[in-house]
């Protein structure tokens, strides 16, 4: 009888054993999980956009329905990363906005922010703006006016959104590393003048002078043999040290454009003289078009572009010295938006180009381009002087009132010039 005891005592123990020791190790691996390192995913990546850029989204147009999913998505990433709220009404920063119709309404963009340590008072930020086009139609910004499809904006900009809400998730993962704050900002009613980052930066949750940097990621969808292009490497004299460290352990071929002045959100943040980098990997005939759709990702490719951004945000938290601010171009142009991306002659010049030229991205056949035979791929020049590689002096050219464009279009094998004039 005391032999059946012990051996009912001894299965009682071990069964009590195994039970605590399994609730141990859960909660352990529940703790363990928490520290993970997370990591950048081409697959999170091309599932983010494929969402923002769908039809059910209806272009995201501010203060549509659409936009409201968009916002509700963006702000339930926020909260899985355990992002801090930093709207006027939780994640949500709300400011006037006059829509197509002519009707003033309220909208907003949403803000997050994963708290430094030691230098917690100053702030990067990282910033993408996730509005489009809508449905396009007439003052739009669509090149396809007569279309009422929808615009779906995959490259345009839920790239970067993409972009920006893997960061957090990273990051976050990391904070107790983290020196500084970093703060994410995914901007509204971009197309239509960058009218939500102008009011981030006027209206801002902190001390806009402890802002020591903004990177900015729009279009980084589209990655074509290496290459990518960075605008406001000239705002800080610590940039140009840390991209060409960066971009060489990613091997990414980088275009550097020193000026802090841009057709997106950054000129907000540089126009109030905080340092400024912006990400771009280049024009293309599906620009503000329905044609941008999420199947012509290069998820791989961005997936390279959001490690590098990664690296440059450590690169830059882990000095104690800011970076100091240096005037780079102009802080204004003469009109708001996207201008400067427009098609004036039919044609997309490229802006990662690495030919002393204007490369072209792309042609519309009805264009004056079209018809004097340019095609993708040709060189520009301008009365047989080659363009200037700086960003500004190639699209100032689009400007001028009258003149003559001549392409060189031996990278085809077939040399030749075809001149067009225009008035």
């Amino acid at each position: 009888f005391i032999s059946n005891i012990k051996k009912i005592l001894n299965g009682f123990i071990i069964k009590f054993l195994s039970i605590l020791f399994f609730s141990c190790s859960q909660n352990l691996a529940i703790n363990s999980k928490s520290e993970l390192k997370v990591e950048i995913s081409d697959r999170d990546i091309l599932e983010h956009i494929k969402y923002l850029s769908s039809d059910e989204l209806e272009g995201r147009y501010p203060g549509s329905k659409g936009s409201d999913l968009a916002i509700d998505y963006i702000a339930t990433d926020y909260k899985r990363s355990r992002l801090s709220p930093l709207g006027s009404d939780n994640y949500l920063q709300f400011f006037d906005f006059t829509n197509q119709k002519g009707e003033k309404i309220r909208v907003p963009n949403v803000v997050g922010m994963i708290p430094g340590t030691n230098l917690k008072k100053e702030y990067i930020v990282i910033g993408a703006h996730f509005d489009h086009l809508g449905y396009g139609g007439a003052h739009s910004g669509s090149l396809e006016m007569s279309s009422s499809a929808i615009h779906n904006g995959a490259d345009d900009n839920a790239s970067g959104v993409a972009g920006m809400l893997e960061l957090a998730s990273k990051l976050s993962a990391e904070r107790k590393s983290l020196q500084r704050s970093i703060i994410f900002v995914a901007f509204n009613a971009e197309e239509q003048g960058i009218f939500g980052s102008k009011y981030f930066v006027q209206n801002s949750p902190v001390n806009p002078s402890n802002i020591i940097t903004m990177i900015n990621l729009d279009m980084i969808g589209r990655l074509k043999n290496l290459s990518l292009n960075i605008s406001g490497t000239g705002t800080s004299p610590v940039f140009n040290k840390i991209l060409d460290k960066t971009s060489a352990k990613h091997y990414l071929n980088i275009s550097k454009n020193p000026e802090g002045f841009g057709p997106s959100d950054h000129s907000s943040f540089y126009s109030n003289d905080i340092p400024v980098l912006f990400f771009f990997t280049g024009g293309h005939s599906d620009y503000h078009r329905p044609s941008d759709d999420w199947e012509k990702i290069n998820s791989k490719g961005q997936m390279k572009i959001i490690n590098m951004i990664y690296d440059i945000i450590l690169e830059i938290d882990k000095n104690n010295e800011r970076p100091e601010f240096i005037e780079a171009g102009p802080k204004t142009m003469a009109s708001p938006g996207r201008v400067k991306l427009k098609v004036t002659f039919g044609f997309m010049p490229s802006y990662t180009s690495s030919e002393k030229g204007l490369g072209v991205d792309g042609v519309r056949s009805e264009g004056p381009a079209g018809k004097a035979g340019m095609k993708k791929g040709d060189i520009i020049a301008l009365d047989g002087v080659k363009v200037t590689a700086k960003l500004k002096d190639q699209l100032f050219i689009f400007n001028k009132p009258r003149g003559c464009l001549s392409t060189s279009r031996d990278e085809r094998g077939r040399k030749g010039n075809h001149e067009i004039y225009y008035r």
